[in-house]
């Protein structure tokens, strides 16, 4: 859905936490691919249904691969995990800028935000929850010649391959990381439907050529809204799709308001039981299993009414959806923001009126 979330935030913070040291950290070159090899890590049981929340802030000052961790973005904490992890939710996606992982084009990925990464998934792994990896840039990437964020897959912008590099190389960084989850790319919305499909298609096959077997999560292009996901060629466009490792699900975004863009505290009385209804049906025909990884909504009444009716239709198609993501939670977001899920304080938390409808349906 089309949206101009606040995400450029910048901090002065006196005193800087410490990322994981170097000794965790073993980085291996083979054929010009460099890869993560974790420490040994001990994980909870890992859930069969994904519900959770987004955790905000690794993307904030995309674009720019020399931004500077705690001062211009930053990634969930323990203590923000633990909370909804305690809540009982069992997955967090974690936006990032696809300009700090791979800061040049086919190379190396960053050696400190792959640590940084990791930090958020082995803990996330100690608390039985899944982490979706979300490179939040909106049918784009960074390119390294021009110094500028460009279309992939369109003439004009950067070819397939080079997202397919980050992806190859991303999968062999976190392959052996069971609670990974890999979301090929937040909201795309200049691509044509068949554009996309070959771009996320080639993305989806570079990683299973890695021996990766995590799901994935394939969004369409127009914003990859659920309102919208047959309407705008999306289903047309991806009707038969498989890949090799049949472990899959299409991503869908939806928010309650007029536009369906997340911009507004208004919502439309009725939208939160129907509005699922043709992707759901579409899906279901096809044999495809649906994750809603956006949806918000106000706290006034309507909005809490209708949120509470969309999140209860997907447990009643349950065949269907494989979960959801609530938008959003994150530390650096201002209280103010009207579908914020953080607490103002984490050490005696009191939770937001929206989750009393998340925790009802997980």
């Amino acid at each position: 859905m089309k949206k101009l979330k606040m995400r450029c935030m910048n901090r002065n913070i006196s005193s800087i936490s410490t990322v994981l040291s170097a000794s965790r950290l073993a980085l291996t070159c083979l054929l010009g691919l460099s890869f993560f090899v974790s420490a040994a890590v001990t994980s909870a049981p890992l859930p069969v249904k994904l519900k959770g929340v987004n955790i905000s802030g690794g993307e904030y000052n995309g674009g720019n691969p020399n931004g500077r961790l705690y001062y211009q973005y930053i990634y969930p904490s323990n203590a923000e995990i633990d909370y909804y992890a305690g809540k009982g939710m069992t997955v967090i996606r974690v936006p990032f800028s696809g300009a700090r992982i791979q800061p040049v084009n086919n190379a190396a990925l960053n050696v400190n935000e792959i640590a940084n990464l990791q930090k958020v998934i082995t803990y996330s792994a100690s608390k039985g929850v899944h982490v979706i990896l979300d490179p939040h840039d909106y049918g784009r990437k960074y390119d390294s010649v021009s110094r500028t964020m460009k279309l992939i897959g369109v003439p004009g912008g950067l070819p397939s391959a080079h997202f397919a590099d980050f992806w190859k190389r991303m999968a062999i960084a976190f392959k052996s990381q069971p609670n990974v989850i890999f979301a090929l790319m937040n909201e795309p919305n200049q691509q044509t439907p068949a554009q996309w499909k070959a771009v996320a298609s080639d993305a989806v096959a570079a990683i299973r050529a890695t021996g990766a077997a995590q799901k994935i999560l394939i969004p369409g292009t127009s914003w990859t809204g659920a309102h919208s996901w047959v309407s705008s060629g999306n289903a047309a466009a991806w009707k038969g799709f498989t890949e090799p490792g049949n472990n899959f699900a299409f991503e869908v975004h939806q928010y309650l308001d007029s536009n369906n863009s997340g911009m507004s505290d208004v919502c439309v009385l009725g939208k939160g039981k129907d509005v699922l209804n043709s992707a759901t049906l579409w899906a279901r025909t096809n044999h495809f299993k649906l994750f809603l990884g956006e949806a918000g909504w106000s706290k006034n009444a309507t909005c809490l009414s209708e949120g509470s009716a969309m999140m209860n239709y997907t447990s009643a198609n349950a065949d269907v959806w494989a979960g959801w993501t609530y938008w959003s939670g994150g530390s650096w977001w201002s209280q103010a923001y009207m579908y914020l899920l953080t607490p103002a304080n984490l050490a005696s938390p009191v939770d937001k009126p929206q989750m009393g409808a998340l925790l009802n349906n997980l």
